[in-house]
């Protein structure tokens, strides 16, 4: 491990990859806004390892989570977004991304300096971070950190906000009823087996919270006898 790799310099990293996503057309704002959850998984990432206080490849984790999602940029938005509404079979070509994120990222690390045993490292995280499209045998702590930090970093406020911006770009969604979508759904975060982690599972139970107590803050503004 050369001393780039052992000090990767993320904020170089994080504007190099905000700088790529805001010549997008739809990653750059709104529900896709991917230059702040970029920055939320590397920060969320950062929160798992430390309360988790166990060995691991720090340097890698936080690099990989700058980079997990830059694939996106080579998605062809037009089979995920139609006017004013997601394309019925948008899956099939998000799940492209992690695959796409691997080449991207092999790059920007090469320019910068970075060892190939570091790149490979990092592009292995990137590649396989999505446990919907990458089935790997035996996770890495690694591996587990980023899978679980992508996922709670939708958790808590962020997803408190997200739907306001999806509904209000794709389904013409007023706030009455944005706030009802959110007093009848739950957390992702939620879901039976989707994080690795006791320690993810505790952060995201936090959040969780935390987006309940705005949601029933919200609700109270739509407590009205003009309202069924």
């Amino acid at each position: 491990m050369n001393k780039r790799d052992a000090n990767p310099d993320y904020k170089k990293i994080y504007q190099i990859v905000s700088g790529l996503f805001k010549r997008t057309k739809h990653f750059r704002h709104g529900p896709y806004d991917e230059t702040f959850y970029t920055l939320r998984v590397y920060e969320t990432a950062k929160e798992i390892i430390k309360k988790l206080n166990k060995k691991c490849e720090i340097n890698v984790i936080l690099t990989a989570a700058l980079l997990h999602d830059i694939g996106k940029i080579r998605l062809k938005s037009i089979n995920i977004i139609g006017h004013k509404k997601v394309k019925k079979k948008w899956k099939e070509e998000w799940r492209k991304h992690p695959k796409y994120s691997i080449p991207i990222a092999r790059k920007i690390l090469k320019n910068l300096g970075h060892s190939e045993e570091f790149i490979q490292k990092v592009c292995f995280l990137a590649g396989s971070h999505d446990p919907r499209t990458e089935t790997v045998p035996e996770k890495s702590l690694e591996l587990q950190i980023l899978q679980d930090a992508d996922i709670i970093a939708d958790a808590g406020i962020a997803d408190f906000i997200r739907p306001f911006l999806y509904c209000g770009k794709f389904d013409n969604q007023s706030i009455i009823g944005s706030i009802r979508y959110l007093q009848r759904t739950t957390n992702r975060c939620e879901d039976e087996g989707r994080l690795n982690l006791k320690i993810s599972k505790k952060i995201a139970a936090e959040k969780t919270k935390i987006k309940n107590k705005l949601v029933k803050e919200i609700s109270r503004e739509i407590e009205s006898d003009l309202l069924d």
